[in-house]
């Protein structure tokens, strides 16, 4: 880390900024970082897509449980908030990352932050103590030795636990950092009803958010969502709501468990004069599945991940899937075709 660029960052006349990042470790696939500031009361994402460098890139499960791979990507990740800085004359004061901050206490059942999100009825996954994470990364040995795929790992849904460790650890040693959680965030913004990837759901929360952070305003040349971070959509948003958490002063957040350590913070939601248009489309989300006018919905249909354009569709679209997609995680023929059924699955049903 450069102390001459760091200096330069951090200085005193430089915008408050704040930063989201929504934790991402898949191969190939780039970090979700979103860097806003306050211009009067409305929250501004930076353009980071335009920039010419790029936050680092993820190598998968695997390289997850190898200690110094992932402290490496989290310094690279603090090195590029650091350039970013630099580049944009801002000065990032907090840190909202959507992973746990540590481990569980070995005496636990679960943190006391996910347990508070269990009395609120917001699922979350379990995290392991260090001496679980001990005993999944021998499970992944012996699983690859066993001549075991990388699609299918042990605990593979906490893996990536590991990577938020890390990049809790290097990023505090120069910003201040909080644990989120965007699915809360959307829960206090009662948008949550439906999934982030059914059709629509990226602009009912979107919409939900502007009403309280002010953007994106169609009046305005202001970045777009898809220009403010690296990701899909939803992977954009969720770290668009992460730095908002990490944008409100401790009196505007609510935590779910006990601070410092052992929370997850929300937006404290207060009572607004929302703008019409988002009121609608909240009042549409409740009340039936909303469908834009979107690419792959009409008569010449699109691939939802990689906008490739199909005469018929969804015909042909395993073998597009396992062998041509481009908006996909790099791996086999099988496990793209099983993440692409994840994600689009709900549009082939009639």
């Amino acid at each position: 880390m450069s102390l001459e660029l760091f200096a330069k960052s951090t200085d005193s006349h430089s915008q408050r900024a704040f930063a989201g990042i929504d934790v991402a470790f898949a191969k190939g696939k780039r970090l979700p970082i979103v860097v806003c500031s306050w211009r009067g009361d409305r929250l501004i994402p930076e353009a980071l897509r335009r920039l010419r460098f790029k936050p680092p890139v993820g190598f998968g499960n695997v390289q997850s449980c190898i200690s110094g791979v992932v402290e490496d990507f989290a310094r690279a990740a603090v090195e590029y908030l650091i350039r970013v800085q630099a580049t944009l004359g801002l000065r990032i004061e907090r840190i909202g990352i959507d992973a746990p901050s540590a481990a569980r206490a070995e005496d636990k059942s679960r943190r006391l932050a996910e347990t508070a999100l269990d009395a609120a009825e917001i699922s979350c996954f379990t995290t392991p103590s260090e001496a679980e994470f001990s005993s999944i990364r021998l499970k992944v040995e012996r699983h690859l030795a066993a001549g075991g795929h990388e699609n299918n790992l042990p605990h593979a849904n906490q893996l990536w636990m590991q990577v938020g460790f890390a990049l809790f650890r290097q990023l505090s040693i120069v910003f201040e950092c909080l644990e989120v959680y965007p699915q809360a965030t959307v829960r206090q913004l009662e948008a949550g009803s439906l999934h982030k990837f059914k059709v629509g759901a990226v602009d009912v929360q979107l919409a939900a958010a502007s009403a309280y952070t002010g953007w994106p305003d169609s009046r305005a040349d202001e970045p777009r969502l898809d220009e403010i971070a690296w990701g899909p959509r939803h992977d954009q948003l969720d770290a668009y709501l992460a730095a908002w958490v990490a944008a409100l002063d401790e009196t505007d957040r609510l935590p779910f468990g006990e601070p410092p350590h052992d929370v997850i913070w929300v937006p404290r939601i207060k009572q607004i004069d929302i703008p019409k248009t988002s009121i609608q489309v909240v009042r549409q989300q409740k009340s039936q599945v909303i469908q834009p006018q979107l690419p792959h919905l009409s008569r010449t249909r699109q691939c939802p991940a990689c906008e490739t354009v199909f005469k018929e569709f969804p015909l042909g679209w395993d073998a597009h899937a396992a062998y041509r997609c481009s908006g996909l995680t790099p791996g086999d023929a099988e496990s793209k075709k099983r993440e692409y059924r994840e994600r689009f699955g709900y549009l082939f049903k009639s």
